[in-house]
């Protein structure tokens, strides 16, 4: 899941910080590659999985940053 899913399982999980820079970095293809091939190897002994309960709410905070992101990239890269 760290792999897939990297800004949302930190955001889930409780570090939110770290999961809304990497929904933010995570909009650039090749960045988001490293991410997920960082936290999916890390996800692991970073987040507290199974002993704290899974936060959805942070989970849709980093969905509207990737939108946010994603947008303002296909504005400039249209202009």
């Amino acid at each position: 899941m760290g792999f897939f899913f990297a800004p949302h399982y930190y955001a889930g999980y409780g570090d939110l910080k770290k999961g809304l820079i990497y929904a933010a970095i995570g909009a650039f293809p090749l960045f988001g590659l490293i991410i997920a091939i960082i936290s999916g190897k890390n996800a692991r002994k970073d987040l507290p999985i199974g002993k704290q309960d899974f936060k959805w709410v942070n989970v849709g905070i980093t969905v509207a940053v990737n939108i946010v992101v994603a947008v303002i990239l296909q504005i400039a890269i249209a202009s």
